[in-house]
């Protein structure tokens, strides 16, 4: 299967948005490479960061760079994607910009190029067009927690774009020092999250997300691999996730090119003759 239709295409651009994407430069990926044991992230090449044996030191370190604002102001990349359910699987090509703080843009396109749904996210809204059905959905942000049955709002899709931990005033923090890692556990009113950064480096090698109360999704993994360096920046260019719950799903991303502060358009023309849905 190609392209996969109707609500597993909403499904697969959800689940794209979880994994999320690194800012970086125009490069080529390398193959992904697997997280090693306990959630650290193998040593890049360009690691500027010296080890850390103290663990105040490090807790200062890490909480300095989860609350260092992003540097960029928008993103491009082009990435292979390979996903599979019970009800579905399937590859197609993704294409994301996006505008720091206010705009997420995702086209995806499968065999000859031929575009098969188109999405903005807006920090309080998302639009869907499935040129699959010639149907235009507009919706809130809501609607995009109810597909992805993840409580997660605009500022959490950008984190996980831009490969970050993101924590608030209502996160109550844990911290866990291993020998090769750090585990970071913040619990939310909604959702507790668990970051495992490489001891050696303090790069991002999982996001687990797990949901309180009852709902189809019981959780998340996202594993960040194969990281690239991108001026004085680290980027993941390989992603893996795995969700929990009643229709547990894969997904893998390959980027092929990335590049961050360029210019971008953002386009997203409704045909007069496509039927339009609100949620």
């Amino acid at each position: 299967m190609a392209i996969p239709g109707n609500k597993i295409m909403q499904r697969l651009f959800f689940l794209m948005l979880i994994v999320g994407l690194v800012t970086g430069g125009c490069s080529t990926a390398k193959k992904a490479q697997r997280v090693v044991s306990d959630s650290a992230v193998s040593t890049s090449p360009a690691t500027t960061l010296k080890p850390v044996d103290s663990a105040a030191i490090l807790k200062e370190q890490l909480a300095n760079n989860i609350n260092m604002p992003p540097n960029f102001t928008t993103f491009y990349g082009r990435a292979k994607a390979n996903f599979s359910s019970p009800q579905a699987s399937g590859n197609a090509t993704v294409y994301i910009k996006m505008k720091k703080d206010s705009v997420i843009w995702i086209s995806i396109t499968g065999p000859l190029n031929i575009e098969g749904a188109r999405v903005l996210v807006t920090p309080d809204s998302v639009k869907i067009i499935n040129k699959l059905e010639s149907t235009v959905q507009l919706s809130s942000i809501t609607h995009l927690q109810k597909i992805t049955k993840l409580p997660l709002n605009f500022n959490d899709f950008q984190n996980i774009i831009l490969g970050r931990a993101g924590l608030n005033n209502s996160n109550n923090v844990d911290y866990q020092i291993k020998k090769d890692s750090v585990t970071l556990t913040a619990t939310g009113e909604l959702l507790t999250y668990i970051y495992s950064f490489a001891k050696n480096n303090l790069l991002l090698g999982q996001t687990n997300f797990q949901t309180s109360g009852n709902s189809d999704v019981t959780g998340a993994n996202v594993f960040y691999n194969n990281y690239q360096p991108v001026n004085d920046l680290e980027f993941s260019a390989s992603r893996d996730i795995a969700v929990f719950g009643k229709s547990p799903t894969k997904l893998q991303l390959d980027f092929k090119e990335y590049n961050f502060n360029q210019p971008q358009s953002y386009v997203f023309t409704i045909s007069k003759n496509y039927r339009i849905k609100y949620e």
